[in-house]
């Protein structure tokens, strides 16, 4: 195919826009970009845009509607060839454009199930996916009987939700009302909204006996015109703030065979799903009954196509551009290091940042330090109402030992200090 025409699909989420415009830009030289300005404005993304000088065009849309009707004037004009996006809040307008236009790519009514996490549930009951046991909430009538099914404890958590946001252990049924009352009140970053809400079966996540890692896995895949390649499985760290995640390892270590009855059961759930393109982050719990799906999700998890680029050299961003055009993988990962993603989660409570090391020390001090991410500066209000972690980071090393070895002297030199409340000049420390 010469010289392609791809449209990004950018606003919020997901890979930086100009990182993807760097992979894109490595298939073709006519990479145009809608930029959904409902979160914040655009001026920046267009002018790293226009630095590159790229062929396309630049075009800003209000919310998602105008997006999927920008993107089909632009194709009256310079005929789009494929449309990716890699944020989790863009996925339906780009199912609508693909199929409106006739593109490689997902069908909407797949999209739908997969931002759903109720009709995730019920489809795989129906199709006999292995994933908990679980009721559909909508309303507080609801909450008693779901109580008296599932059992208590169980995990509450939003059928549409991003990053653990909401995801709670409810013990009690006041735990219980309370989960679903805070969850309806918190804003949230996606401008579509979902009523439902489930309480599963809890399953055993926070760790894996022994072995330093949490019970549960992703496996990483590409899908092209339904073909799957399940590209790589990573392992999760201990969970010990809830269900705030504390870290990504890719590749994972699991035995060959353990890896191979995890990845069964993600293409399972993709198939059952009816996904066909792009990239799917499938979250599955390892339990004494067998592996079971969490949920999945069709875009790549957040921070892996750096993680690829890290720990394998592999430009994932650049393959989920191919699958948006129709192209199988050029090329398969060959791993020939390790890529430790920590998150730093926040305490329960709300805080301030009475102290934290500068980034550009950090950096320097660890030359295995891919970057160093922030999420607040030093006398900010801090509390999970938002964002669950304080900082993230990414190491690069040859081994997991090394990585595991790196990321704690790296979380002690991050130093981050916090205070009780907004205005309190002394207080514990993150312990």
């Amino acid at each position: 195919m010469a010289s392609p025409h791809l449209l990004l699909l950018a606003g919020i989420g997901g890979l930086a826009p100009d990182e993807a415009i760097d992979s894109l830009s490595t298939l073709t030289d006519t990479v145009s970009v809608v930029y959904v300005t409902a979160w914040r404005p655009s001026d920046p993304v267009r002018a790293s845009w226009e630095e590159r000088g790229l062929r396309g065009e630049f075009l800003d849309a209000a919310d998602l509607p105008a997006a999927v009707e920008a993107a089909a004037a632009l194709h009256g004009r310079l005929p789009l060839d494929g449309v990716v996006t890699y944020s989790e809040l863009l996925l339906r307008p780009q199912a609508e454009i693909a199929a409106r236009l006739g593109l490689p790519g997902n069908s909407p009514e797949a999209v739908t199930v997969a931002q759903s996490k109720a009709r995730q549930r019920l489809l795989f009951a129906e199709s006999g996916v292995p994933s908990p046991g679980f009721e559909v909430i909508t309303s507080e009538r609801d909450l008693a009987a779901a109580a008296a099914r599932v059992g208590l404890p169980g995990v509450f958590k939003p059928s549409l939700g991003a990053g653990s946001q909401n995801v709670r252990r409810v013990s009690t049924y006041a735990e219980l009302i309370h989960a679903f009352t805070a969850a309806r009140a918190e804003k949230t970053a996606f401008l579509q909204s979902d009523e439902a809400y489930l309480l599963e079966e809890r399953m055993e996540l926070e760790a894996d006996g022994d072995s330093g890692y949490a019970a549960y896995y992703s496996v990483e895949s590409l899908l092209v015109s339904g073909t799957a390649y399940h590209l790589a499985v990573s392992d999760r760290l201990p969970l010990e703030h809830g269900y705030a995640e504390e870290g990504v390892v890719l590749p994972s270590r699991l035995a060959p065979a353990t890896r191979a009855a995890v990845t069964d059961v993600a293409d399972r759930a993709i198939r059952a799903i009816g996904l066909t393109s792009g990239a799917v982050h499938t979250e599955i719990a390892l339990t004494d009954e067998g592996p079971k799906i969490i949920e999945v999700n069709a875009r790549a998890g957040g921070p892996l196509p750096v993680m690829f680029e890290a720990a394998a050299g592999y430009d994932y961003a650049a393959q989920i551009g191919r699958s948006a055009l129709g192209l199988a993988p050029s090329a398969l990962p060959d791993f020939d290091g390790v890529a430790l993603l920590r998150f730093l989660p926040i305490p329960v409570g709300v805080w301030r940042i009475a102290a934290q090391t500068p980034v550009d020390r950090v950096l320097e001090a660890f030359p295995e330090l891919v970057y160093v991410a922030p999420r607040f500066s030093p006398g900010q209000r801090v509390s999970r109402h938002g964002t669950l972690h304080l900082v993230s980071f990414l190491v690069k090393a040859p081994d997991v030992a090394t990585a595991r070895a790196v990321t704690r002297r790296v979380e002690e030199a991050l130093d981050i200090r916090l205070v009780p409340g907004f205005d309190a000049p002394t207080g514990a420390d993150r312990e």
